[in-house]
């Protein structure tokens, strides 16, 4: 199914500067650590510490995209290539509330499932917290399988091959 890429013309993604780069990592890594203290229920700050913060440079087997509409910046994707076993990891994609439930993160998921392919990647894996039942719903339509689920952190982590 990650080959049906529906165009829309006023989405675009490209890649961030240096600048928006750290903005938008400092802003994954905040709403991870929420979101694994809303699914576990440790303490945010504890989290924190463990983590030890956001990435502050691109690794060279990292993809990160910035997501636009109409010229706004609405979201952002982080993929990393596994390329010596053909298969890559969804660390994140976020788009802003307003920006939801219109096809948007289907398209960006899409896109960047066939760029893989054409990468020669075979498969890509990610994870969702059980209560984001939205994003799962969508990786569900895409064909994303489930491979485990963590109780400890309420966590899915899914699989899906090309």
């Amino acid at each position: 199914m990650i080959n049906e890429v529906k165009t829309l013309t006023d989405v675009v993604i490209r890649e961030p500067s240096l600048e928006e780069f750290l903005e938008i990592a400092q802003f994954s890594y905040i709403n991870f650590v929420n979101e694994t203290a809303r699914s576990t229920g440790e303490a945010v700050s504890v989290l924190m510490e463990k983590y030890g913060g956001p990435p502050l440079d691109r690794r060279k087997n990292d993809i990160w995209f910035l997501i636009e509409k109409n010229q706004k910046k609405i979201g952002f994707i982080w993929i990393e290539l596994r390329s010596e076993e053909k298969s890559s990891f969804g660390y994140d994609i976020f788009l802003e509330d307003d920006y939801r439930s219109q096809g948007i993160g289907r398209y960006v998921m899409q896109l960047c499932g066939n760029e893989l392919t054409i990468m020669g990647i075979d498969s890509v894996k990610i994870c969702v917290f059980e209560h984001n039942y939205i994003a799962r719903k969508l990786y569900d339509s895409l064909g994303f399988k489930i491979e485990k689920f963590d109780e400890a952190r309420n966590q899915y982590t899914l699989i899906l091959s090309f």
